[in-house]
């Protein structure tokens, strides 16, 4: 096991890490509105929305890190329809300029309609020493 990655795991019936931390960056898997159990939480895309950066904002605190060290979002839509109503709903979440972000359509795990990915900066980067 490379001792530069350190993996943050999940208790998630899926394979794949909550997240990444490489040289200081947090890479976190994308998320979707889900329950700690694995099932997924419907609603409309503001309700879907507060639910991922809620875990999203979570998932950073246990790192040591925060919404104003994230510099990179990912969004996946399940139709850009909701556009106008998910940049309503994600602004709120930062109050102190947005990261870099992307924004495409496809068809998401769950008929869910909102997944994000973030990349943060950790707050202290861990050593491995």
């Amino acid at each position: 096991m490379n001792e530069a990655i350190r993996r943050y795991n999940n208790n998630l019936p899926f394979p794949f890490a909550t997240a990444t931390e490489v040289n200081g960056i947090l890479y976190l898997s994308g998320q979707v509105s889900m329950t700690a159990q694995a099932e997924p939480v419907y609603g409309d895309v503001v309700a879907q929305t507060d639910i991922v950066l809620g875990n999203i904002s979570k998932t950073l605190e246990g790192m040591g890190s925060g919404f104003d060290n994230i510099f990179k979002v990912t969004v996946w839509l399940s139709d850009m329809k909701h556009f106008a109503e998910f940049n309503r709903a994600y602004a709120k979440w930062f109050k102190n300029g947005f990261p870099s972000r992307s924004v495409v359509s496809c068809s998401l795990a769950f008929n869910l309609d909102v997944e994000i990915e973030v990349q943060a900066l950790a707050q202290k980067p861990h050593s491995n020493n």
